[in-house]
């Protein structure tokens, strides 16, 4: 087994590789590497130049051409947005960082922007004034780039990757067989199919604050202490992670159900972990 890891996306993204020697598993993960970077400078709300900066910085009405991964990552937010009934939301852009800078002084009134997004052409419309943040997808969605490379360019059987602890992806068998086994809480554990799984974890323990309801802007009453998302892709897992914080149980059961995921709560810090 060979560890590398990167830094990237304001995280650390760990890589472990099997089934090939050093020099191999090197070269497959410098790739992925530099595919992240590539997507950290085109997705980066904050990075200047960005496809991101290009589409907050445009006026209304005013029209963004962009990158193939840009808007593929756009795409997957805004089905993610749809899939959970608004509970998480791109296009609330800067309204969190906002929030939290006020610190309790006031009331920060949400500004949802809305754009038009043409797949085919990679082209996006900004509608009314508003920013894009894909805080809560882009790690996930670098994930899956790197697992692609893996497979598909370099061929590898079996890896583990992990950024920042809320982006997950884990496909093959670590050496010495049995699963990849994914610990969430408490003792739980979550045990990745040979083919390959995602999962996204958010919590107040992550991101060291409540998670606001994009439908709202509020903070829910009861809101669980970790949730976690397991689906076939890192990008889905990572942005419904986040919706299952503000989401009910019977609605968490709802997207899981339709989307084909499956999801785990931790409602407390010192209650056990429930796999829904």
């Amino acid at each position: 087994m060979h560890k590398f890891d990167h830094e990237a996306m304001n995280a650390k993204l760990d890589l472990l590789i099997c089934g090939c020697d050093y020099n191999y598993a090197r070269s497959a993960a410098e790739e992925c590497f530099g595919k992240v970077s590539m997507l950290e400078s085109l997705l980066g709300m904050y990075s200047e130049g960005s496809d991101i900066d290009m589409i907050n910085s445009s006026p209304v009405g005013g029209i963004v051409k962009l990158t193939g991964d840009a808007c593929d990552c756009l795409m997957l937010a805004f089905g993610a947005s749809a899939a959970t009934g608004g509970a998480i939301d791109v296009c609330l852009g800067d309204y969190f960082s906002r929030r939290k800078a006020a610190k309790g002084g006031g009331k920060i009134e949400p500004v949802r922007g809305r754009f038009e997004l043409d797949p085919e052409d990679f082209y996006i419309k900004k509608v009314a004034e508003g920013k894009i943040d894909l805080g809560c997808i882009g790690k996930g969605y670098a994930v899956d780039e790197a697992v692609k490379i893996l497979r598909d360019t370099w061929e590898i059987g079996s890896a583990f990757l992990n950024f920042g602890g809320s982006s997950i992806y884990a496909f093959g068998m670590p050496d010495g067989g049995g699963p990849w086994k994914v610990n969430l809480a408490g003792g739980a554990v979550y045990d990745v199919p040979e083919s390959g799984a995602g999962v996204g974890a958010s919590g107040t323990s992550v991101l060291g604050e409540h998670i606001v309801d994009a439908r709202t802007g509020e903070v829910p009453q009861n809101q669980p202490f970790r949730t976690w998302a397991f689906s076939a892709s890192a990008a889905a897992s990572d942005a419904l992670s986040t919706a299952f914080m503000v989401l009910g149980e019977p609605e968490i059961r709802r997207v899981c159900s339709e989307n084909g995921v499956s999801a785990a709560v931790q409602r407390s810090e010192d209650s056990p972990v429930e796999f829904l």
